[in-house]
């Protein structure tokens, strides 16, 4: 039977594609072709902003329900947790450098099973670089984490357990980053089997991040960081496909995410001692 909490979800995951619907009108009025786009490519502001807004489309949307449910300090809770700190040392570590570990052991997996190998395994932009590049990514992150765990997570968990929220979550996340294979240029360099990985794959993370959330009595901060880890980790450890979207990545996080069921539990996804 459908609540009114499982209603509320609803309308955010409507909202989600809804504002990313819009966000992404600007680019078939301009006609810009997402694949021959870069950083340095000049576009039309409202294509611009157009982007921007599909990239904080999970945020917005939660920020959007919330005001329209009324709910007394809705908003305050929402964020509240963004600023949640107080965690182990543990925790910063494994968000932050979990992701790039990963990629690195699925190189080495490369490696013995003669698999090709990217001409480098590490890059090391400057110190500079770094910090401005930590610093959006940790503004992305924010972008997303408000919606897809301080509000997805959050609310489907309190009903039907944290694994299970997790993979509805995870499922919108995969779909939802899907989104520019539907855009002008788009759909050249995406195939069938790309989307499925991306789905499996951040279905994966979807759990290994609620079990970070939850680990952290609900701190959006370290998730927000381990969400900046992955982005980073994916500019640390190039691979061979560049963005870490192929099946030995897609295989030890599946791995990784059910070690995290296995030894915490379906209902909350932590265990005792770490609450």
């Amino acid at each position: 039977m459908w609540d009114a909490g499982d209603r509320i979800v609803l309308a955010w995951i409507v909202a989600v594609f809804g504002i990313t619907a819009l966000g992404m009108l600007p680019l078939y009025v301009y006609r810009v072709d997402l694949s021959k786009l870069t950083f340095s490519s000049s576009i039309p502001l409202a294509a611009g902003i157009g982007i921007e807004l599909t990239a904080y489309a999970p945020t917005l949307a939660a920020l959007l329900v919330v005001a329209a449910s009324r709910e007394p300090r809705g908003i305050r809770r929402l964020l509240r947790p963004v600023l949640r700190w107080r965690a182990g040392v543990h925790w910063y570590v494994l968000a932050a450098a979990g992701s790039t570990v990963i990629f690195l052991v699925a190189d080495a997996v490369r490696a013995v099973v003669h698999a090709p190998l990217p001409g480098h395994w590490l890059t090391f932009p400057g110190i500079g670089a770094v910090a401005f590049l930590v610093g959006a990514l940790l503004a992305g992150a924010f972008g997303e984490e408000v919606g897809w765990r301080g509000f997805g997570q959050h609310r489907l968990q309190t009903h039907h357990g944290a694994l299970a929220a997790a993979l509805v979550v995870g499922v919108v996340w995969g779909l939802w980053h899907l989104w520019p294979t539907v855009a002008p240029g788009g759909l050249g360099d995406t195939t069938w089997g790309d989307g499925v990985l991306t789905l499996i794959r951040l279905t994966a993370l979807a759990v290994l991040f609620a079990w970070l959330y939850n680990g952290t009595s609900g701190s959006l901060l370290i998730v927000m960081i381990a969400h900046a880890g992955y982005d980073l980790g994916v500019r640390l450890v190039p691979g061979v496909t560049g963005d870490h979207a192929d099946p030995i990545v897609v295989a030890l996080l599946v791995i990784a995410a059910c070690a995290v069921v296995l030894t915490t539990g379906q209902r909350r996804l932590v265990r005792a001692s770490d609450t």
